[in-house]
């Protein structure tokens, strides 16, 4: 199944809300839920808030979201995603935004690998990942090109539904519709945190960040990919 897999396919790519998304694809009522984010992308809060009776621990990793909020059922712990503090067959769902393609590649394999083993048999991996493409990826890139880590990231999770490791059971993909406040918070949220950053590239960034800038912000539709993987019976 793994040879359908593709890294994008723009017609079948709507606009829509992530939390829309993950709502529709996963049963998050009752379930217990790892988030493993990186950076601004977190949506572990917004299901907490969402569903009062799912679970939810995120595993704090660098550029993780400061000042969580004080929800019961929401949880923060200190980890690494190649090293996650819990024991085997933990959760239902293990949701992975953004951080693949954000860690260093000799330690993409062991998250995956540390994935499978919380999940809990049948158990649900959604891992989503920024396409190359689009406007704002005209920005990040002045900061770091992660073309080929996100390339590198598709074919990794291609490879772990082909050797039998995990199941592939759909792929989405659609337009997640942002709305960034000021320049700011693209420093605070969305630059790779390996990147290091001169004061010409940040005002090239800058400069482009602010074509887009109108009365509530700059508005940015980025392509977002869903490899939803089920861990085997």
């Amino acid at each position: 199944m793994s040879d359908t897999m593709q890294i994008w396919d723009p017609r079948r790519a709507a606009v829509s809300a992530h939390l829309d998304i993950a709502s529709a694809l996963l049963p998050l009522k009752d379930s217990e839920i790892l988030s493993l984010a990186i950076g601004a992308g977190d949506i572990a809060p917004a299901i907490a808030v969402a569903v009062k009776s799912a679970t939810v621990t995120v595993l704090e990793t660098e550029g993780a979201t400061d000042d969580p909020p004080p929800l019961s059922n929401l949880t923060y712990k200190a980890g690494d995603a190649d090293r996650i503090p819990a024991e085997d067959e933990s959760f239902d769902i293990v949701i992975v935004n953004g951080l693949l393609s954000r860690i260093p590649e000799d330690r993409r394999s062991p998250a995956l690998r540390e994935i499978r083993r919380v999940l809990r048999p049948g158990g649900l991996a959604y891992i989503a990942e920024p396409t190359p493409g689009g406007a704002f990826n005209e920005i990040s890139r002045v900061f770091k090109d992660e073309k080929q880590d996100r390339l590198a990231t598709f074919e990794l999770v291609r490879g772990t539904v082909s050797s039998g490791a995990m199941v592939l059971v759909e792929q989405k993909f659609f337009q997640m519709s942002v709305v960034i406040p000021d320049f700011a918070a693209v420093e605070r949220g969305y630059v790779p945190p390996d990147a290091r950053i001169s004061g010409a590239q940040k005002s090239e960034a800058r400069k482009k960040f602010e074509r887009h800038v109108g009365p509530k912000g700059a508005a940015f539709q980025i392509p977002m990919r869903i490899d939803l993987l089920r861990k085997s019976d």
